[in-house]
């Protein structure tokens, strides 16, 4: 789903971090000591009693927003993996809505406890969070106009066009720096996107399987280019969940015996068919 935050922006997150660090390099053995003893992620998430998590909502069927009693509340397959942890540790679920390229930076500010919301663990994203097991594995595809008539086949064919990523994903940092694409226009969210391929404002969209599975039923007017394989795209869609790095090895390892069991009783495939249905019954003409 979403899928690298933006290099430069992860790079400027890396360097305030050595600064820091620099700062702090003549402290003494017992000032290391005392921040050795600072509460832990999940001391404080059990003193609060609440697990803070930040989405963005526009993923389905990870995370999108529905009605219910005339309210708007995200829902979504990795909401219901945030209910499973809190769950697991006894607390309640408060949720953060915002826009993906902007969870990195929440988790630092700690204005969030975690970040549940698609997002592939890349090499750079890991220079500056940490991250959960796997609980998802899949691929891309590239989303076109139903009556679209470019020429698509392969890479190169998608290089010749316009093509719109999810802001601070993994496919805009493919379209960027892995295929080059001098047309790419980066939205917040894939319904964004969508409008704007329905528009003529761009030709194609390269996103997540699933999420390109649901989005052609619920959106009438485009569909998956069958047959195109995106070879350059290494390691397919992973996701994982996102944690400020520092003291929070005990909040993982419970949040991996979370995912570990759901995948292991088949319980998450369940979970995501589920939302699947969901969000593929909010038909948007």
């Amino acid at each position: 789903m979403k899928k690298g935050l933006k290099k430069l922006a992860v790079l400027g997150i890396v360097a305030a971090i050595s600064i820091g660090m620099v700062g702090c390099g003549k402290k003494s053995d017992s000032t290391s000591s005392n921040e050795t003893k600072s509460e832990s992620m999940l001391e404080k998430v059990k003193s609060s009693g609440k697990l803070v998590i930040g989405t963005a909502p526009g993923f389905p069927p990870f995370e999108f927003m529905q009605s219910k009693d005339g309210k708007g509340e995200v829902v979504g397959a990795d909401i219901d993996l945030a209910k499973k942890i809190t769950d697991k540790l006894g607390v309640k679920l408060e949720i953060k809505a915002m826009d993906f390229d902007a969870l990195l930076m929440a988790l630092q500010a700690e204005k969030i406890d975690v970040a549940i919301t698609g997002m592939t663990p890349t090499d750079e994203r890991k220079k500056v969070v940490d991250f959960s097991k796997l609980y998802y594995e899949g691929t891309n595809s590239v989303i076109v106009k139903s009556d679209s008539n470019v020429k698509l086949n392969n890479e190169d064919d998608l290089k010749q066009l316009k093509v719109g990523v999810q802001k601070g994903s993994t496919q805009e940092v493919y379209a960027l720096e892995t295929l080059k694409i001098k047309n790419t226009k980066s939205l917040v969210s894939i319904p964004d996107l969508i409008a704007d391929l329905k528009n003529g404002n761009i030709d194609a969209i390269v996103v997540n399987t699933t999420v390109a599975q649901i989005n052609v039923k619920q959106y009438d007017g485009i569909k998956i280019k069958e047959n195109l394989d995106l070879k350059s795209y290494k390691g397919g869609e992973t996701m994982a969940i996102a944690i400020k790095k520092g003291n929070n090895k005990e909040l993982i390892k419970i949040m991996d015996e979370v995912i570990t069991e759901l995948k292991n009783s088949g319980e998450y495939e369940k979970i995501l068919k589920k939302n699947v249905d969901i969000a593929s019954s909010n038909k948007d003409k």
